[in-house]
């Protein structure tokens, strides 16, 4: 099972969307968890579920198995582990290693061929339980000056984390969102990515598509419309350019 873990610490990043169209993507290739940490539960809605009552959450802090939080989703091969709404993670904030041991002990690795992690954007224990079983990180920002600056924060937590783990850091992508090829600003900021950071780990970028906010009303990832739209056509791309990576 490979794990990807999407993540920025900056909100309005397009995260959710992301993790959402990934794992759906990653659906028509073969079986898919969708952990969806993010205690606002959007990536939930994203797959035409709620907020559970019993979620992963519960599964890292409150002893219950991951294994029973899992429910199905739009997508007979996507299974989803919902987000525990107004979870207060403060109370946990030096736990590590919880969710790493959950995967290990209930075997998930069995059951899926890959988990998307979509995460809260602060530097938490659910973020760094994340970090801990990621394989890849991958990290969406919108192309200005603090998207650029974000994406550099979230690094550092990353190779931060990797340090504390003792292990090699996970492989990192970074993804624009909302971009603009007409707009100086955004050609700008990706090409400071590209030099900054390495032009290596840089995806395809995400173009404006408005449906791509009107699918967390239908609850059907905008890659599964059978109606082809840029936003289908960009995250297909970005799903094909993963799996290269991974």
């Amino acid at each position: 099972m490979k794990t990807i873990v999407v993540s920025n610490r900056k909100g309005g990043s397009a995260k959710t969307t992301t993790a959402v169209n990934i794992a759906s993507g990653l659906a028509k290739k073969g079986s898919v968890l969708l952990l969806d940490l993010d205690t606002q539960g959007h990536a939930s809605i994203g797959v035409g579920c709620e907020p559970g009552e019993i979620t992963g959450v519960h599964s890292i802090f409150d002893g219950a198995t991951l294994s029973e939080t899992f429910i199905p989703t739009v997508h007979k091969n996507l299974t989803l582990s919902p987000a525990l709404v107004n979870f207060d993670v403060y109370e946990y904030a030096d736990l590590r290693g919880i969710l790493k041991n959950r995967f290990k002990r209930e075997k998930i690795a069995d059951f899926f061929d890959y988990c998307v992690i979509d995460t809260p954007p602060t530097f938490d224990a659910l973020l760094k339980n994340s970090l801990e079983v990621a394989d890849s990180v991958l990290i969406p920002f919108v192309p200005h000056h603090l998207g650029v600056v974000a994406v550099g924060q979230m690094l550092r937590a990353l190779y931060q984390s990797a340090k504390v783990q003792e292990r090699e850091i996970a492989d990192v992508s970074i993804l624009p969102v909302m971009y603009n090829p007409h707009i100086n600003e955004h050609k700008e900021s990706v090409e400071k990515v590209k030099k900054s950071f390495g032009k290596e780990k840089l995806l395809s970028p995400i173009g404006v598509d408005i449906k791509l906010a009107q699918q967390f009303e239908s609850g059907s990832p905008i890659i599964l419309d059978e109606k082809r739209s840029k936003g289908m056509k960009d995250y297909n791309k970005c799903v094909e350019e993963l799996l290269k990576r991974i």
